[in-house]
């Protein structure tokens, strides 16, 4: 049989992914074995319509917690950037985002398992009291700064 393309993959998969075909009947209509359709599924992930993902082990999990407490760093070191450029202050959108990423620390601080409460470290090395004291204090900064830029201006800092 010859090789398939990447979008013949593609195709295949959306077959799989979407429709009660059976693999035969699906492989078949490619023209590819099912046998290839079934290997390429697991190695890749793909899941029948009502079909769950598989549970992550210990690890996996772990690996999983620490990543989002990555991306937690990130998004918070993002808007640090962004406010210092602006000249604005904070907006509305500003301040969702900063409430939805509190509400995310405190989510992770619970897939930990209570790391947070017995003093650990979490998130690979990040230290959660240490994260929202840095969060506080710049909240704090970007507050100050804001009612400073509208006294300047004239207007009124807006709380």
């Amino acid at each position: 049989m010859p090789e398939l393309t990447l979008d013949q993959w593609a195709a295949i998969r959306v077959a799989y992914e979407t429709t009660a075909v059976p693999l035969r009947e699906l492989a078949a209509s490619h023209g590819v074995s099912h046998v290839s359709v079934a290997k390429r599924a697991e190695r890749q992930g793909w899941l029948r319509p009502g079909e769950a993902p598989p549970l992550p082990d210990g690890a996996a999990e772990e690996k999983l917690v620490a990543r989002l407490y990555r991306t937690f760093e990130r998004q918070i070191g993002e808007l640090e950037l962004r406010f210092a450029g602006a000249e604005g202050g904070v907006d509305e959108k500003d301040a969702r985002t900063l409430s939805v990423l509190a509400r995310t620390l405190e989510t992770l601080a619970k897939l930990r398992g209570g790391a947070e409460a017995d003093g650990e470290d979490v998130g690979g090395g990040v230290d959660i009291d240490s994260l929202r004291a840095r969060l506080q204090a710049r909240l704090e900064q970007l507050d100050a700064a804001g009612d400073a830029a509208g006294a300047t201006a004239g207007g009124t800092a807006a709380g």
